[in-house]
């Protein structure tokens, strides 16, 4: 996997910029010393910054994958560090970008994880709050995903309804966020507040892709960006799977943070055999924890998997059912015993990948 990222970030400057600005994100994460980090992030930032500036001056130039990629890394960083004026900034950005594109970059209707992000989103806002309550209390470990879920649904910087309705409006979005960005704080961009826990820093990562894809709407993005995403999901999936496994974690929540990340590495846009190859074993992974869940619960057919969905989040008019469902099946009723083969200590790389996660 680091060496797909690394063969993408010197192919352009924008995803090479991206790339830095994550790396030194992910470093103060692991050592959590906002000193050492504070340089290196705020030089990132500014070149990062620059070049997307120099971008924006040729229509063709920002509407790269590159360019997004940059916009879309400055928005995942400054949210993982809490500064939300920077985030709607940033957003605003990278809708102004979408509008440059063409008809085909900008479909009436998005991609399945788009959909099931809108769906979650209006499905958890819905709930009454000890309900809400209720899905964090349940458990003794957390997955930062459900967390970011409730964050965009409940405190959103920006309505999620309102971005998958853009579509339909006659006002541009970027003009429509700017209408509705949240009021300025004065604060000095070059000043790091003490760094967030890490848990709090990687929600609010988490949070910004819902944000960031539901502006995108194309069905496929590019693998490298989404990389960090899956990445973090399938963290916290692994991370779980044995408190679900000794009842400490909840199998339905668990089912439906699997099938979410399945959605995702279907969402991928790739460009070469390596990338491909790294989207494969992220998705039989994915496979492999759907068809896990499934037996430990029973589940025979595909309105048994949905009614445990439900107890989370489900609409029973979601024009991603039979999409899921294919998911579903495959995963639990088309595994012959290959998928199995990925997860050896042999296979270098799933052992890479794993390192990842």
């Amino acid at each position: 996997m680091q060496i797909s990222s690394v063969h993408k970030a010197l192919s352009h400057p924008g995803f090479l910029h991206a790339a830095l600005l994550m790396t030194a994100l992910h470093w103060a994460w692991s050592t959590g010393d906002v000193e050492h980090f504070r340089v290196p992030y705020l030089y990132h930032k500014l070149q990062a910054i620059r070049f997307v500036t120099e971008q924006l001056r040729n229509p063709d130039a920002a509407g790269h994958d590159g360019t997004i990629a940059a916009v879309s890394s400055l928005a995942l960083v400054e949210n993982a560090l809490g500064s939300v004026d920077a985030v709607s900034s940033h957003l605003r950005g990278l809708a102004k970008i979408k509008e440059l594109q063409g008809e085909e970059r900008r479909p009436r209707k998005m991609g399945l994880l788009q959909r099931m992000i809108l769906m979650a989103a209006r499905r958890v806002s819905s709930r009454p709050v000890w309900d809400i309550l209720d899905i964090s209390r349940t458990d003794y470990v957390h997955q930062s995903m459900i967390i970011s879920l409730l964050r965009v649904a409940l405190r959103p910087i920006y309505s999620l309804n309102i971005l998958g309705k853009s579509h339909d409006s006659e006002e541009p979005l970027s003009e429509i966020l700017a209408r509705r960005a949240p009021h300025p704080r004065a604060s000095d961009s070059n000043v790091l507040a003490p760094l967030r826990s890490v848990d709090c820093s990687r929600s609010g990562f988490i949070a910004c892709y819902f944000y960031l894809y539901v502006i995108m709407r194309e069905g496929t993005v590019d693998s490298f960006i989404l990389n960090w995403f899956i990445e973090q999901l399938l963290a916290d999936v692994c991370r779980t799977e044995a408190p679900m496994q000794k009842g400490q974690y909840s199998p339905s929540l668990w089912l439906w943070t699997v099938m979410f990340g399945a959605c995702a590495t279907m969402a991928a846009k790739t460009s070469d055999d390596l990338e491909r190859s790294q989207i494969k074993v992220m998705r039989d992974v994915y496979l492999d924890k759907i068809n896990l869940v499934s037996q430990m619960l029973r589940l025979k057919n595909w309105e048994a998997a949905k009614s445990v969905l439900r107890l989370f989040a489900w609409e029973d008019d979601f024009d991603g059912e039979m999409e899921l469902r294919a998911i579903w099946e495959e995963a639990v009723w088309q595994d012959d015993g290959m998928r199995s083969k990925w997860y050896s200590a042999e296979n270098v790389d799933y052992q890479n990948a794993k390192n990842c996660w």
